[in-house]
């Protein structure tokens, strides 16, 4: 098994997340996981986001959920993306 180079730990958690554009629209994706510092968000038509793209995201599990600031920094091809905060 290969050593991670991650800051962070990831925690497995299923959560459906409310993803806003820079372009202003904005959609409802679930999260595969997640660790202090990003997440992975999955996503079947990956064409809906660039990498780069800053956007906000906030979970949908709990009321007035904070609305964090994320960049995209990596996509996988029909499955999702992962952001950093």
């Amino acid at each position: 098994m290969s050593k991670s180079n991650r800051k962070h730990q990831r925690l497995k958690h299923s959560a459906s997340i409310r993803v806003c554009s820079g372009s202003g629209k904005t959609y409802t994706f679930d999260m595969r996981d997640f660790s202090e510092g990003g997440m992975f968000v999955l996503c079947e038509d990956t064409q809906v986001i660039k990498l780069g793209d800053e956007i906000t995201v906030q979970t949908l599990e709990m009321d007035d959920a904070p609305i964090l600031r994320a960049s995209v920094v990596r996509i996988e091809e029909n499955a999702g993306f992962a952001v950093t905060f």
